[in-house]
């Protein structure tokens, strides 16, 4: 909202029906409020409001009324159906990296939920930099494509006879890796798509390539649609072999095949799909 709002901000105290209890001022992350002498909250300087609605919500008396949050913005919270910590810990044990994907793709509805799960995500100052580009299927070959090449050229001078001591001494992660890459060339050649789990859906969590909180903001958006799939029962995993690839090559080329916005970097990606079957079980970690 900081962002987006051109005109001035202003925040209206109702007198009659504030209780003074000072709770907007406590809340406030940018000291915009301060306590008056006269018992009362006033804005001290709209400019150093980050548009988070803190003050909104918090007021019980429905007193304090912000120009950025017209009333059919603002929600009473229903805490009825919230979960539990015992459910909620019990949805955080069954997730799983589930690859036994269908065909089938995920509904609208829930990719729509999932999208509003990262929307409600924290970030840093309210900033709301984060964007969510969902690839579909013609999408995600020409970037399984991509990743598949760049990975078979560069395994091709790694793992070459001359190189591959140099290979095993210096890149032992990658020497290691060799057979694994030889399957997804196998299967990427059959028609297959290895390298994003032959996904219906993948999501790409992005942000501003010269902003601090870039990784941190993106991956807080993650989480809360990994968490958002399991409740709908969707598979979701993450695609670190995309991410990884994906950062040698130009940004140029990465925003164009992605579907990005111009400045935007990818921080993480989300393969998501219906599963062929649930785990019965968790294991202790």
């Amino acid at each position: 909202p900081k962002a987006m709002n051109k005109e001035p901000i202003q925040i209206n105290i109702d007198h009659q029906r504030c209780r003074h209890c000072q709770r907007c001022v406590q809340v406030c992350p940018s000291a915009t409020l301060r306590w008056t002498s006269e018992r009362v909250p006033e804005m001290v300087r709209e400019d150093h409001c980050i548009g988070c609605g803190h003050c909104v919500d918090v007021c019980e008396a429905d007193a304090l009324h912000h120009s950025l949050f017209p009333a059919d913005k603002v929600h009473t919270i229903d805490r009825s159906p919230l979960p539990s910590p015992e459910s909620l810990m019990e949805l955080m044990r069954a997730r799983r990296s589930n690859r036994t994907l269908t065909d089938c793709p995920v509904p609208q509805q829930i990719t729509d939920d999932l999208l509003e799960a990262a929307r409600y995500a924290p970030t840093s100052e309210n900033s709301q930099k984060v964007k969510v580009t969902v690839l579909e299927k013609e999408q995600i070959r020409k970037l399984e494509d991509t990743v598949m090449r760049f990975l078979l050229r560069l395994s091709s001078v790694l793992m070459s006879k001359p190189m591959r001591p140099l290979t095993k001494m210096l890149l032992p992660n990658l020497y290691a890796e060799a057979p694994e890459l030889e399957r997804f060339r196998l299967r990427w050649e059959a028609g297959e798509m290895p390298c994003c789990c032959n996904a219906s859906s993948v999501l790409v969590f992005s942000a501003p390539s010269g902003y601090d909180f870039a990784w941190q903001d993106c991956n807080l958006a993650y989480q809360n649609v990994s968490l958002m799939a399991e409740a709908h029962g969707i598979s979701q995993i993450y695609l670190g072999l995309i991410q990884i690839t994906l950062q040698f090559m130009p940004r140029g080329k990465v925003r164009r095949l992605l579907g990005l916005p111009k400045g935007y970097v990818p921080r993480a990606f989300m393969a998501i799909g219906i599963p062929r079957f649930k785990y019965a079980r968790y294991t202790e970690r």
